[in-house]
């Protein structure tokens, strides 16, 4: 106990030393451009690890911003390829400072590639893991129970503001940051090819000279070396669970299954007028379906076509329905607010919500939202899937450069909440610059595709068919894909056409 207690004392003490020194080179810092800088206060880390999981969770390494706040904003291009500038962003508005230029395809979920490589040795000096690893300037957990995310001086914002996660495979333009001030944990989990023994270690982290010349890194700030102690923990059983590392629980696309339900009557297309162009006002869209897949269903024993779908919120403000309960049926009348400057400035009734008492859901559930067809090679629907209703809710950051994009939409008071049975009331909200995603993966949502003989078809995705929502525009509210099925019954094909 003693021996733990001054080894935190002493971490204090240099984390304050350390935190210190950055204030003092940050405030005398002129006009250089923003950059980055690594940052540990500890010399020695004990590394828990659980059961017979290989990772190796690094914690007591950040990245802080030095010389102001540290942004980039990532463009999504074909084929894995991205732009990448580093901004400054004012009252002005967005000005570029440099095009930074990767080595290899950026994952839009993961920020910048190859921007740390780590190498960690046994007692013997011996390397037993030596690897590339992307960096996310964002933290994680943010500020709250995680911790990721810490003030380095007092010259920054009480809280970060930046998004809280880089994107996901569905991100087309979105924003990465480091406050002013503050600094980031990024994540250091390692994963060895096989397991290695309980033991002392050490790794060595550093930012590559291809990064680290273009953010004019010293070589002194881009370079850290930590004392490990591997020791695997055994306080596991069917009981009480190891739980997972942290970067486990990361992903910003939180996909979610529903069971089948009627079908809306309601739906009509073809409507190009405006219902609404003031600031403010949701904008929905479709994205082609993905993750096209076949199945033979173990119960019925039929063929399904599974995919993921995703609506998105492209418009200068959020998409914010409210629900109203009439008396004791399972029904809340459902009303849309137009904000403007955080504040409604104008409403309408657009429909309503139903209680969905399946098992798995018991919440409540906006109608009409979204639709999915499969279609022939004319354009004649075949297949209408039975989802119709949704609780709507950010999954998926699709582009955070747009003006009225919410970076941090769990920080804010427009915050859906599917809510009770018991419930008189509820708010869903799909913020602006994301994407809500759901994946059709049960007879009913899934197509049958029991009597579809092979050849081409089109898996159509519809946002706000029957147009019942205020928005800037419907003209983009469908999306197709068209497939080529194949195979024979029981081990039916799908295949993409371009």
């Amino acid at each position: 106990m003693l021996r733990t207690l001054s080894v935190r004392l002493v971490a204090i003490a240099a984390l304050v030393t350390a935190i210190c020194a950055m204030a003092v080179a940050t405030s005398s810092a002129g006009t250089r451009p923003p950059s980055v800088r690594l940052l540990s206060v500890v010399k020695h880390v004990d590394v828990d690890r659980f059961g017979d999981q290989p990772d190796l969770y690094i914690q007591g390494i950040n990245v802080a911003s030095i010389d102001g706040t540290f942004e980039v904003d990532a463009v999504a291009g074909p084929n894995g390829t991205a732009t990448l500038w580093q901004v400054n962003r004012d009252a002005k508005g967005v000005h570029r400072i440099r095009q930074l230029l990767p080595r290899t395809k950026v994952d839009m979920s993961a920020g910048l590639p190859n921007f740390f490589h780590a190498v960690l040795h046994d007692a013997a000096g011996k390397s037993v893991l030596d690897t590339m690893m992307p960096f996310c300037p964002a933290g994680y957990f943010g500020p709250y129970g995680g911790g990721t995310a810490s003030r380095t001086d007092t010259n920054g914002p009480i809280q970060p503001t930046y998004p809280n996660v880089c994107g996901s495979p569905l991100s087309k333009k979105t924003v990465w940051g480091i406050d002013k001030g503050w600094a980031v944990d990024p994540g250091v989990d390692l994963v060895p090819d096989n397991l290695v023994p309980d033991g002392e270690y050490s790794l060595d982290l550093t930012i590559p000279s291809s990064w680290a010349n273009q953010l004019d890194i010293p070589a002194k700030s881009a370079a850290i070396h930590l004392a490990l102690t591997v020791t695997t923990q055994s306080d596991c059983s069917p009981e009480q669970p190891c739980g997972p590392s942290p970067a486990a629980t990361r992903s910003a696309s939180q996909h979610r299954t529903e069971g089948p339900r009627n079908v809306s009557p309601a739906e009509s297309f073809g409507d190009n007028g405006l219902t609404a162009s003031a600031d403010g006002t949701p904008d929905l869209g479709a994205l082609p379906a993905y993750k096209l897949a076949t199945e033979n269903n173990g119960d019925d024993h039929k063929d399904y076509l599974d995919f993921d779908a995703t609506i998105s919120n492209l418009g200068s403000g959020p998409l914010v329905v409210e629900g109203f309960r009439q008396g004791d049926k399972p029904l809340m009348t459902a009303k849309q607010f137009i904000y403007q400057s955080g504040k409604p400035v104008r409403s309408a009734t657009v429909g309503e919500f139903e209680f969905d008492t399946r098992p798995g859901h018991n919440h409540w559930h906006m109608e009409d939202i979204a639709q999915y067809d499969l279609l022939d090679a004319s354009g004649k629907r075949v297949v209408l899937s039975e989802k119709q209703s949704f609780c709507l809710a950010p999954t998926d950051p699709i582009d955070l450069t747009l003006k009225g994009a919410d970076w941090q939409p769990d920080r804010t008071a427009l915050w859906s909440a599917c809510a009770g049975d018991a419930s008189i009331w509820l708010r869903e909200v799909l913020p602006a610059g994301w994407g809500d995603t759901y994946s059709q993966t049960v007879a009913g949502q899934s197509f049958d595709l029991s009597g579809l003989p092979n050849g081409r078809y089109q898996v159509r995705v519809t946002s706000d068919p029957a147009h019942k929502l205020l928005e800037t525009s419907y003209t983009n509210n469908a999306a197709v894909q068209p497939i080529e099925l194949g195979g024979t019954p029981g081990h039916r094909t799908v295949t993409l056409v371009k």
